[in-house]
């Protein structure tokens, strides 16, 4: 693992209408709403995090210790510097250069290209600053505008995960999709 910082990796970034920042703890009232909202749950295969508590304790995480292979942008609207999602990094093996992408957006910013935007300059950082070659992404089946926008930035449908995650007392199937290097303009 490189020793480099890790804001090195994981920059502020900034686009036409955007702005994406490492998540913070002050972010924490945010992040806890954004998670628990059953807009954005229903496509999530994580357990919602029971309290604030909880939420702060996963900031902390993509806070962690130098050389970490997780992180989590804070995404705001340049305009006004409002917080409406987060996108980052998860799995990151930097040997065989190659990590999975995630993200989450609060529904009132549904349909408006925000998120085209912000992975846009995630991924650019991700085959740009972190000598990724290939980039990674695992979507619950029913997760149709996850699996719209992963197709209409590029990604590529792999295959399907078949009972890949199990939650609220059943297995569920997850499509894998990934994006090369040799495929994008950078």
């Amino acid at each position: 693992m490189n020793n480099e910082p890790n804001y090195y990796y994981f920059p502020s970034l900034e686009t036409a209408r955007l702005k994406l920042r490492p998540l913070a703890v002050e972010d924490v009232d945010f992040f806890f709403s954004l998670l628990t909202d059953p807009k954005v749950t229903q496509y999530t295969m994580d357990e919602p995090p029971l309290d604030c508590g909880q939420a702060g304790d996963l900031i902390r995480f993509y806070l962690g210790p130098r050389g970490k292979t997780e992180n989590r942008w804070a995404i705001s609207l340049k305009e006004d510097g409002r917080l409406i999602g987060t996108c980052g990094f998860h799995k990151w093996n930097q040997q065989c250069m190659r990590a999975e992408i995630g993200c989450d957006l609060s529904p009132d910013y549904w349909g408006r290209g925000y998120m085209t935007e912000a992975l846009q300059a995630a991924i650019r950082n991700g085959f740009e600053r972190m000598k990724l070659i290939r980039i990674e992404a695992i979507v619950y089946v029913k997760n149709n505008p996850c699996i719209r926008l992963l197709e209409r930035l590029g990604f590529q449908r792999e295959g399907r995960l078949r009972d890949y995650c199990y939650l609220n007392g059943k297995f569920h199937d997850q499509y894998f999709f990934s994006l090369l290097r040799k495929e994008v303009k950078i």
